[in-house]
């Protein structure tokens, strides 16, 4: 349940989509680069259900707008997990505790054979000691600025907004407004609901526990101040960088019962290992 994906993308519909329904049934495909199948987000009355998320095929992401939780779903196991703001910081606080003498045990079992590595990590109730031992990711605030002109991609009309971290360029999103997207006034708040959910997970998820929570495609930045829906990507902000391109959207109808757990799935704690 810890290799999740990447990471996931307000404004209210202009006057000429007003008429459109609150709710629709909506599809976005992102396009990620090195990756052949496209990533796929349904989106239909306040949930956002993220398909084969960081593609595995056996794990769903589905986030509730008015539970304000999002959910890991694990077919291979047929299990699912809340992750909700609370749980995380009690996780990350239990990491902050712990992580030190993990990080010892992990740097002298590097000198054993994977196998016995493998055994430890077993031991330890499926620790990832590459995950735990790895450098820490920088840990300053990511800072975003508006930069030039509004530009076209991929037929869409977008304003290009630069991630900066100290002095370094860490990326750059292209933001979509709604009315370019034809996105129902309901779809869309929905999708800015999940992006800053999102991000207040990774605000509280800093440093190596950050590695464990990742809800999406998209980068966990704060959009709060930058209304839209990305577009275009290019993130260095991690090591898990990441390339992508919205290359579809669309209104086809949903069958009954794709927006939720599947039935007989149970429910387990969320744990970081």
């Amino acid at each position: 349940m810890t290799r999740l994906s990447r990471r996931i993308a307000c404004a209210i519909l202009a006057s000429p989509f007003s008429i459109a329904p609150a709710f629709a049934d909506t599809t976005l495909q992102y396009q990620v680069a090195g990756e052949k199948a496209p990533q796929s987000l349904f989106v239909k009355d306040g949930q956002v259900l993220i398909k084969s998320a960081g593609g595995d095929g056996e794990l769903d992401i589905l986030f509730n707008r008015s539970r304000n939780a999002a959910f890991l779903i694990d077919h291979r196991k047929q299990a699912y997990m809340p992750v909700t703001e609370q749980r995380v910081a009690e996780l990350v606080s239990q990491v902050q505790d712990v992580q030190p003498l993990l990080r010892g045990l992990g740097e002298q079992l590097k000198k054993v054979s994977p196998e016995q590595r493998a055994k430890w990590s077993d031991i330890l109730g499926g620790v990832d000691l590459d995950r735990i031992t790895a450098k820490s990711e920088d840990s300053r605030p990511i800072v975003l600025a508006q930069v030039g002109t509004a530009k076209t991609q991929g037929g869409y009309a977008c304003s290009k907004v630069e991630l900066r971290q100290g002095g370094d360029k860490k990326g750059d999103i292209c933001l979509a407004s709604a009315e370019t997207l034809k996105l129902p006034a309901g779809d869309y708040e929905t999708l800015r609901a999940m992006l800053l959910f999102s991000s207040r997970i990774a605000e509280k998820a800093k440093g190596v526990a950050a590695r464990y929570v990742d809800l999406g495609p998209l980068p966990t930045v704060n959009l709060t101040d930058y209304p839209g829906i990305p577009v275009e990507l290019h993130d260095a902000s991690s090591q898990q960088a990441a390339t992508l391109t919205l290359s579809r959207v669309n209104s086809d109808v949903f069958p009954p019962g794709v927006m939720a757990i599947p039935e007989g799935y149970a429910a387990k704690k969320l744990k970081f290992w």
